[in-house]
Formats: C-alpha cells, sequence, structure tokens
C-alpha cells in the first residue's frame, strides 16, 4: 500500500527542609459539605472556554454544547471522552515542547466534569450561568481581502474515498503578502482534508512541497506574527490535495479560501519545508515498519510550526532536532497518531535551530481496523 509521511515544518528564516515535633491535640472543626457540582457555575465555564468553537451550529462537530437542555443527554459521553483525553483533540507528548495551542483540559476540570456526571449532572441555579461567549461565524478572521472559489466537487453516495486535485491561478494585479489565511469547505459532513499547495520556481521537484495551507477538523485559520507572513506572486498557481469520505448521500463540496493580505513591510518571510517521504510501499502484514528522513538546514531558522502528517497506516512520528554539537533535542513527539484529526503544533516560542542541523522525523506504521469518517470522532 503506498502511504504518504509529511512532515511539516514551518519556519522563518533569518529573524529572530525542618525540626519536627509532636503535633499539639486539639479539637478539629466539624467538617463541611462541599459545594455541589452544578452546570451553571463549574462546568459551563469549561465547555465555554474549551468545547463550544466546534460545539456549536454550523462547525464541525456533530452536537452543540451550548446549553445545559444541549449537554445533558451527552452527559456520560462527555465524561467517558474527557477521562480517556480524547476530547479535546490532542496528541502530542507534554514531555517534549511546550505549544501556544494546546487543547488539553487540566487534571482539574476533568474532575469537575467526572464529579458532575457522577452527581447526576445536576443544573444548578441558571441565574448562575455564564453568558455564552460570542463567536465568529463564517470567516474566523473577518471578510478575507481576497477570495479564492475552488471548484464544486461531487461526492457520490457510495464507493470509495475521492481525492480530487484541481489547480487554481490566483488573479491579482500584483505580488502581495499575505499576514493569514483561512480554508473553508462549505460541506464538512464529507469533507476530510483540504490542502493547498504554492506552485512555482522555488517548489521541490515533487511539486507538492510548499505547503501554503491546511483544512482538518481541528486545524483553525493561519495566522502568522505581526509583521510575518507569505509572499503570493502575480499569476501565482495553486495546487491542491483534497479528500472526501462518501457518507450515504450524494452531496458536493465548495471549498473557499481567504486570503488576508498584509499591510506595509514584510519583515520576515515563511517557508514550508518537508521532512518525510510521499511514496513508499509498506510490507505486507508489518505491524510496525520505520520511516526515517532527515531534512539539513543550510541556514539559521526559527521554527514557528510543526504539522506531522501520515496517512490511514501511521501509528507514531518522533521529530528531533541533532545539532552541529552533537545533541540532540527532540522537537515533537506523537506517540499515538490518528489520521482522523490533522493538527499543527505552534510552539510556545520559536524554535532557534542553527545552520547545519538536521532535522530527523521517525514515523512507524502498521495494520489498523476500518477508517471512521470526521462526524465519528466528537463527543
Amino acid at each position: 500500500m503506498r502511504q504518504g509521511m509529511f512532515v511539516g515544518v514551518f519556519v522563518a528564516a533569518f529573524g529572530l527542609a525542618v525540626t519536627a515535633q509532636a503535633p499539639r491535640p486539639a479539637t478539629r472543626p466539624a467538617a463541611t459539605a462541599a459545594a455541589p457540582v452544578t452546570f451553571a457555575k463549574d462546568v459551563a465555564p469549561i465547555l465555554f472556554s474549551n468545547c463550544i468553537s466546534c460545539h456549536r451550529p454550523g462547525e464541525v462537530a456533530p452536537m452543540s454544547l451550548r446549553t445545559y437542555d444541549e449537554v445533558r443527554p451527552w452527559a456520560r459521553s462527555i465524561k467517558q471522552k474527557v477521562q480517556n483525553r480524547e476530547m479535546p483533540p490532542w496528541f502530542a507528548d507534554p514531555a517534549h515542547g511546550t505549544f501556544k495551542n494546546d487543547a488539553r483540559l487540566s487534571d482539574k476540570q476533568i474532575d469537575t466534569i467526572v464529579k458532575w456526571v457522577d452527581a447526576g449532572a445536576p443544573r444548578g441555579n441558571p441565574a448562575d450561568e455564564p453568558t455564552i461567549p460570542a463567536l465568529p461565524e463564517g470567516w474566523q478572521l473577518g471578510e478575507p481581502d481576497y477570495i479564492i472559489t475552488l471548484p464544486t466537487i461531487e461526492v457520490p453516495a457510495d464507493g470509495k474515498d475521492i481525492f480530487p486535485t484541481p489547480n487554481i491561478t490566483i488573479d491579482i494585479p500584483a505580488d502581495r503578502w499575505i499576514r493569514a489565511l483561512e480554508i473553508r469547505p462549505s460541506n464538512r459532513e464529507v469533507t476530510h482534508h483540504s490542502v493547498l499547495f504554492l506552485a512555482g520556481a522555488n517548489v521541490g521537484q515533487s511539486g507538492f512541497i510548499d505547503v501554503l495551507g491546511v483544512w482538518a477538523v481541528g486545524t483553525n485559520a493561519t495566522e502568522y506574527p505581526e509583521g510575518v507572513g507569505r509572499w503570493i506572486r502575480k499569476g501565482q498557481q495553486l495546487r491542491t490535495n483534497l479528500h472526501y469520505h462518501p457518507n450515504g448521500k450524494a452531496q458536493a463540496d465548495t471549498t473557499r479560501v481567504g486570503l488576508y493580505f498584509g499591510r506595509g513591510e514584510l519583515k520576515k518571510e515563511v517557508a514550508s519545508a518537508v521532512a518525510g517521504d510521499v511514496a513508499f510501499r509498506i510490507p505486507a502484514g508489518a505491524k510496525n515498519h520505520e520511516m526515517r528522513a532527515l531534512f539539513p538546514l543550510d541556514q539559521d531558522i526559527n521554527i514557528v510550526s510543526y504539522f506531522p502528517h501520515m496517512h490511514f497506516r501511521g501509528k507514531d512520528m518522533t521529530l528531533t532536532a541533532l545539532l552541529p554539537d552533537g545533541r540532540k533535542q527532540t522537537l515533537l513527539s506523537v506517540p499515538s497518531y490518528d489520521f482522523n484529526w490533522q493538527l499543527y503544533y505552534y510552539p510556545t516560542a520559536p524554535v532557534a535551530l542553527p545552520r547545519g542541523t538536521i532535522v530527523e522525523a521517525v514515523a512507524h506504521y502498521g495494520t489498523r481496523g476500518l477508517v471512521r469518517t470526521p462526524r465519528s470522532r466528537s463527543t
């Protein structure tokens, strides 16, 4: 089976103790009963901060979790998912690196939800419920400066997954740099991912290296730091890799891409680099087939994001910096990869690597059961 091993490493180049004594007997005060855990005071704030960006009407999650009436039928399932740390989705090993988009709930938050469900999921006083936060509808970053509409893709009711690859030419009068971009499929029930590649002179021989943007369940809009961005050239061509799941009903998707132009001078340019192999074979019956790839750095860089990507048989991936002085630095470890989720990992601070460093990607592949559609992932 042909598989893909693809790691997007986005970089901004050139930037940058008491002596013990016996206790005195004392009269202990009477124990005070702990306040009951309720949806209104305790659970709603957790859901509002960590869940409803996806679990609301119009977004990818299959149920809304904005109100008590919406949440109550799913209480036991929510408990199970958070106890198992399946929700919110996050796959990076916390022993290696800190990430500003770390979606994990704290132990205290998980304990609160478990206690609430075990107590019968009481609502509490509705007057104590916080106001549902206002979240953007439609474009998450506001109206784009330029919108690209990809060809409409017809997805059959049944059959194998489909992978269209339409090419697009951007019609802008002059070169512009972008500070952000957002990819929005119109039909998320059947869309697994949408990937855009820049085509041009700086693209490697494979023609599919310079990743401009990715949408998949769990992937947010891409927004670069102040003064940092990417160039889009006049007449720029985009290549695509789209992936759809037939789900029993014939449907269609029209994906749009919003570009947000930067203002003033571009101070640091972001580029994407790939450490990996996009075409190899896994031996029949292999349960832990290893693939290894190296990416040497010919300049000082600051890594601003990682995008580990494998296909269905992918099990785990680790990125390691082999530094010029002989030291090794684990950049990212994903010990349990899930093809259903395509996540970027943004370091809390850019990771500076000197020229001469080699980024090593090691991944393992094995056998798995049937693939699930994106709709079956959520709580």
